[in-house]
């Protein structure tokens, strides 16, 4: 695992992330021990969104001990998951276990610097219309995503309701063509940092760039508002899309799910 001040701090801003979407929803909850490691649940249908985080290179087994006990009445019939910057020690991973915690995946960290040349760029697509979402068009974020990714629809609206969308430090955008959505992605602005997730494609529309245009689209709005770096959680299929627009892995995380 890289650790250097730059992925500490895109890691501390994607903990800040989860934590500032916890603090918004009704349902939300957000706690914090005293090394830093967070539980936060937003109540949604999405294991990554409730649970603990830890954002420090070396994780520690007993904060995280503690906050899977004091977790049990916030995830209560909710997907929840415990996420960590590499891989955990044994201790760690039969803490999980004995929470029911036992799939234990991995998935790339990737960075890019943002510049100023970035803003001046045009769309890298010219015949789809990248747009922001408003947020009493959260059921159609949550129709396109879900197509796109094979989920229920209502997984996404779980989380991604208009008061989400509404917030000033969410994004999301939708991709049209010829006025039909056809692609969608989301960004979440903390100070310096951008973090994208959800980037999805309807399958008749794959391979036609529309993936990356939102990329690009979102990438520059962030920087114009004073975005300097951006993050992601990417799956490996996705890897290379990331990476033509400038993304690089800089470490891998673990994700500990049911």
């Amino acid at each position: 695992m890289t650790e250097t001040n730059e992925v500490s701090r895109a890691a501390h801003a994607f903990q800040s992330a989860v934590e500032e979407l916890a603090g918004v929803l009704p349902n939300g909850f957000r706690e914090r021990s005293p090394g830093g490691t967070l539980l936060a649940t937003t109540g949604s249908l999405i294991p990554a969104l409730n649970g603990i985080t830890s954002a420090e290179p070396i994780p520690d087994k007993a904060e995280i001990a503690l906050l899977c006990d004091a977790a049990e009445p916030h995830v209560k019939g909710l997907p929840w998951s415990i996420r960590l910057r590499g891989e955990p020690e044994e201790g760690i991973v039969a803490v999980a276990a004995d929470h029911g915690l036992t799939t234990l995946t991995q998935q790339p960290f990737m960075l890019l610097q943002l510049t100023d040349d970035r803003t001046a760029q045009e769309p890298a697509r010219e015949t789809a219309c990248v747009r922001p979402l408003r947020d009493d068009e959260h059921e159609v974020f949550a129709e396109v995503l879900g197509a796109a990714f094979g989920a229920p629809p209502a997984i996404i609206t779980s989380l991604y309701t208009p008061l989400v969308l509404g917030q000033p430090f969410v994004h999301a955008y939708v991709a049209e063509v010829d006025g039909v959505p056809a692609a969608a992605g989301l960004a979440i602005l903390t100070g310096e940092h951008v973090g994208l997730a959800n980037i999805g494609t309807l399958s008749e529309y794959r391979r036609q760039g529309l993936g990356r245009a939102v990329t690009e689209t979102i990438l520059r709005d962030a920087h114009a508002n004073g975005a300097r770096t951006a993050y992601l959680h990417s799956s490996d299929e996705a890897i290379p899309l990331f990476e033509q627009v400038g993304f690089r892995t800089e470490e891998f995380w673990t994700f500990l799910t049911a």
